[in-house]
């Protein structure tokens, strides 16, 4: 839901690699929270979930095996398929692609789950964007791009040392809500179906700038502060974190700090949807800084809350 970094120059980089899946996620220590919870950057989630699990920090990726339930997702899925159209992906600087398909939920069509996510995000329901289900098929992909939105730039250009306009966030907030510190604060997706090859999410870029010889990643957490966002596109820059797409999984990660802390953009949370070889299906809940957003403002039309139910079924 955004547009990724700009790539720079070649870069010799030893990277570790971390890949989780539902099964490693329930049997497999948790990270302590301990960090977390002292941390005052980022949105403080209902650390007492059953199975929760801290999979990395800095940038911090939570998991819950079996959030939604088998049935959930089948409704899901059912629910969707109807109404899924092409989504879109601004990508004027590093020209990726974006090949799913999906739609947006009323809210009275899925009124438990949302209550469930608002629950495990600490949030009130009118912090949540309308929850979204996408489709991956055979090649589709998301490449790198962060779930925070830009600040309102009031008509000018990006600058390039501030490339998501956290100056400007922090004067005027994004386009159609013009409130300081402003953004999207957390994202929570689920897994609607388990795919055995291909689809993962993956964090590559978690030192964002490191490959470039910066050092803004690692000081992003002890001094928030708006970047440039350049980065390693194709080899990424620091630890390599990855989830396979189990059913039911849900993961919690966070693109931007509070607005008490300016709304500032996490670079390090840059991430992608790989390549599908087998179909996969997610829900997407974007969760914002501030409640009661006029959303047909905030929001691309994609976004929007539908007019009509897509079916007769309440989840």
């Amino acid at each position: 839901e955004g547009e990724g970094g700009r790539s720079g120059g070649p870069a010799l980089v030893v990277r570790l690699v971390l890949c989780f899946t539902a099964q490693e996620c329930m049997v497999s220590p948790s990270l302590s929270f301990s960090y977390f919870a002292r941390c005052k950057l980022f949105q403080k989630i209902d650390l007492t979930q059953p199975r929760l699990r801290l999979v990395h920090e800095r940038p911090f990726i939570f998991t819950v095996p079996g959030f939604f339930s088998s049935a959930e997702c089948a409704a899901l899925r059912a629910k969707a398929a109807p109404a899924l159209a092409p989504q879109s992906f601004d990508d004027e600087v590093v020209r990726r692609q974006r090949s799913s398909m999906g739609c947006s939920m009323r809210n009275e069509e899925v009124p438990t789950l949302r209550a469930r996510l608002a629950a495990l995000a600490n949030v009130s329901l009118t912090q949540m964007q309308p929850l979204k289900v996408s489709r991956y098929t055979a090649g589709d992909r998301f490449d790198v791009h962060t779930d925070a939105v830009r600040g309102d730039l009031r008509g000018r250009p990006a600058s390039p040392d501030d490339w998501w306009a956290d100056r400007e966030r922090l004067k005027h907030g994004v386009v159609g809500a013009p409130i300081s510190g402003a953004n999207r604060i957390a994202t929570i997706f689920v897994f609607l179906n388990t795919v055995e090859r291909g689809g993962r999410t993956r964090w590559r870029w978690t030192n964002h700038d490191a490959a470039l010889g910066g050092s803004h990643g690692t000081r992003f957490y002890e001094r928030p502060s708006h970047g440039a966002g350049r980065t390693d596109v194709e080899n990424g820059s620091g630890v390599d974190v990855s989830v396979k797409p189990e059913e039911g999984l849900a993961v919690i990660h966070f693109p931007a700090t509070l607005p008490a802390h300016g709304g500032a953009t996490d670079f390090n949370a840059y991430h992608e949807a790989e390549a599908a070889i087998d179909e996969k299906w997610v829900a997407q809940q974007f969760i914002w800084s501030h409640p009661r957003l006029d959303w047909r403002r905030v929001l691309d039309v994609e976004n929007h809350e539908p007019t009509e139910r897509r079916d007769g079924v309440t989840i």
